[in-house]
């Protein structure tokens, strides 16, 4: 049986014993993945697995039960684990499933050559990625990393007519560690990147990035305290913006009250020069996919335009209790009900040079990543700047140490000056460079 055939199988079984609506998640994944330690490949690990998770309402009440197997009888004994469930659930009203629509199945996010990459290959491409960091500087250090190589098939049936399947196939690398010279450590970095084709690997450049940025941050010095321009490289976006708007935005927390952008549709949130994207159909982007984890069209949402909110992510529990679509944000694995969740984020906006943007910036200090607390509800934030850089007079002009950093997300996405053209993948994310004014730095 195919996937597709074994959720149908289990959702015709659900009606059986008399659930009133059924929904069935199958995965099936190929995967291998190489890892790093200690500037050496240390391990190789390889698997095939699937399951399925059951999702039933019997009078608008939720049963849920999953299963790491895709046997029939196990199957069937997991859609009955579910109606029982949800014969002994309090009711809800909004607990209904999506009907069908138009699915529009995405290029580009499967390639065929994925099915012969084998785990010598991942191998190959781990060591070439090892080998460029530490040819680059032999003051480098490897302290961790992984090449991950991924051919997942995901389908979904519902008793709404819903049948849907695909296959996806992604490559994905990441890389941390320092440069020591003597006494002299820097501070640890990490890069990532990853493609959904095997021509588009290119674990060379990321190595290199890795070993300049550690290389780069040796022989620090201590600053005074100053207040001044923040600009943050993606991978502190990701760390200290991100989080914080991705949860803002959930209509889950919104309805709870949790969320600060709750009754802020159509105000001003952000400078004018932000613009926040969850788009699933860029295929470019490591999140993408043609349906979410119930079946619903993925499509491109603004959520915020130019500053100003224009929408919050739903799936189709919430869009039901906010009297609204859902946007095709349900995400999940098989192993628990769907919940709201981001797909591919993209922070777009305003299109300046990063060494334009440094040009403007007086006195300020670069941030490539962020150490610390960061509160999603309130948005204070107070951490530890690593891999940071002084700014003076328009140049970068030295690595630093002992800096913290403390304010508020909420504020600096109002304060927001600038946002560069260039943009850097960060996990399922595309983010810029962003500078923001008016921060107080600790100096050491």
């Amino acid at each position: 049986m195919t996937l597709v055939e074994i959720c149908s199988y289990a959702v015709k079984e659900a009606l059986k014993q008399n659930a009133n609506e059924a929904e069935v998640y199958a995965t099936y994944d190929k995967e291998t993945e190489i890892f790093l330690e200690n500037s050496d490949l240390k391990q190789v690990k390889s698997h095939r697995k699937g399951g399925i998770g059951v999702r039933v309402f019997v009078n608008n009440s939720l049963g849920f039960a999953s299963v790491n197997s895709l046997e029939k009888d196990k199957v069937l004994d997991t859609v009955t684990k579910a109606v029982k469930i949800a014969n002994t659930s309090p009711r809800d009203k909004h607990n209904v499933l999506p009907e069908k629509s138009k699915v529009r199945f995405l290029r580009g996010i499967y390639d065929a050559n994925a099915e012969g990459f084998e785990p010598e290959d991942a191998a190959k491409y781990a060591a070439e990625m090892l080998g460029s960091a530490l040819s680059y500087d032999p003051r480098v250090s490897v302290d961790s990393g992984n090449f991950n190589s991924s051919v997942m098939t995901h389908a979904l049936c519902n008793s709404n007519d819903i049948q849907l399947e695909e296959t996806i196939s992604v490559f994905s690398w990441s890389i941390m560690g320092m440069a020591i010279d003597g006494n002299n450590v820097s501070n640890f970095d990490l890069q990532f990147d990853g493609t959904h084709t095997v021509k588009k690997i290119d674990v060379v450049t990321t190595a290199e990035e890795f070993a300049r940025s550690v290389v780069s941050s040796l022989r620090t010095r201590k600053i005074k305290s100053l207040k001044g321009t923040m600009l943050l490289s993606p991978n502190a976006v990701y760390e200290l913006i991100q989080e914080v708007v991705v949860f803002a935005i959930n209509s889950h927390n919104v309805q709870k009250g949790t969320s600060k952008f709750a009754r802020m549709l159509g105000k001003k949130v952000a400078s004018s020069n932000l613009t926040v994207i969850d788009d699933a159909t860029f295929v470019e982007g490591l999140g993408a996919e043609s349906f979410d984890r119930e079946g619903v069209a993925h499509t491109r949402n603004a959520l915020i335009n130019k500053g100003v909110l224009e929408g919050y992510i739903y799936n189709t529990f919430t869009a039901n209790k906010g009297k609204t679509k859902s946007t095709g944000n349900a995400t999940g694995s098989t192993s628990s009900p769907p919940s709201v969740g981001t797909t591919n984020v993209i922070f777009d906006g305003s299109k300046n040079r990063l060494d334009s943007m440094i040009s403007e910036i007086r006195n300020g200090v670069m941030i490539n990543r962020f150490s610390g607390n960061v509160n999603p509800v309130n948005g204070d934030f107070s951490g530890v700047v690593k891999g940071g850089h002084l700014i003076e007079n328009g140049s970068i002009a030295y690595p630093i140490k002992e800096v913290m950093v403390a304010g508020n997300v909420f504020s600096a996405l109002k304060q927001i000056y600038a946002i560069s053209h260039e943009q850097k993948k960060v996990f399922d994310s595309f983010l810029p460079y962003i500078s923001v004014e008016g921060i107080s730095f600790t100096g050491g």
